[in-house]
């Protein structure tokens, strides 16, 4: 790992543990270098990084300082799927369809084998039609706020961006056949495929989400420009 990437890991777990709050300035960057030993070109990056994952924000005379990252959702790698409906022009909305504990879940995706688990089933609508299935496990040993939370108003999704503070991302996308939930929730015939995304999501190397995202693949396109 380079030396910018520990110090990320190091505020990352400051910001995690409430050592440095939302509102919290940080010491000036060449306080920080000195404290890191690094040179000050070193600890820029490591900020860089950070403001770019919007968990800080840089801002002249006033300093750095954490933010809540429900400020910075536009810069997250993780898109809030509300806002893919509402750049539709569409209408977004959201229904729980189950959340529920879970244990003993032995090696899967990545969590440990005594991990207590929340497991949430949910869906995403556009315009009053089913848009994506969202169907997460939560790990509470590493995210327990998210056993006051009842997710009856605000998704997993939207609630992790705003709430939870991340390190890693592993995404993979593809296309498969439509499980019976698909069918269900979606809307769809035995024989229409689906578009899935599934994503772990990780802070410090400890496992935070583990989500199954399907949706309609008549219906369902990424598009990617590069500048």
């Amino acid at each position: 790992m380079h030396t910018y990437q520990e110090i990320k890991q190091e505020i990352l777990r400051r910001i995690n543990d409430q050592v440095w709050p939302v509102g919290f300035t940080l010491p000036h960057e060449e306080k920080l270098a000195e404290e890191f030993n690094v040179a000050r070109g070193t600890m820029r990056q490591a900020l860089t990084s950070l403001v770019d994952a919007g968990l800080i924000e840089r801002r002249r005379r006033a300093g750095t300082r954490v933010v809540n990252r429900k400020a910075h959702s536009s810069k997250l790698t993780i898109p809030l799927v509300r806002h893919e409906v509402e750049k539709l022009g569409k209408t977004y909305s959201y229904q729980l369809i189950s959340n529920l504990e879970r244990g003993g879940l032995s090696g899967l995706s990545g969590f440990s084998d005594t991990a207590k688990l929340r497991h949430i089933i949910c869906l995403h609508l556009s315009d009053g039609e089913p848009y994506q299935l969202e169907d997460r496990l939560l790990n509470l040993d590493t995210i327990p706020e998210a056993n006051n939370e009842t997710f009856s108003n605000i998704s997993p999704n939207e609630w992790l961006l705003q709430q939870v503070p991340y390190s890693t991302v592993k995404t993979t996308l593809r296309a498969d056949k439509s499980s019976e939930a698909d069918r269900k929730y979606l809307q769809l015939k035995k024989s229409d495929p689906v578009f899935v995304i599934e994503r772990q999501t990780h802070l410090n190397g400890a496992a935070l989400t583990s989500v199954r995202m399907s949706y309609p693949a008549h219906s369902f396109q990424i598009t990617t420009v590069t500048e």
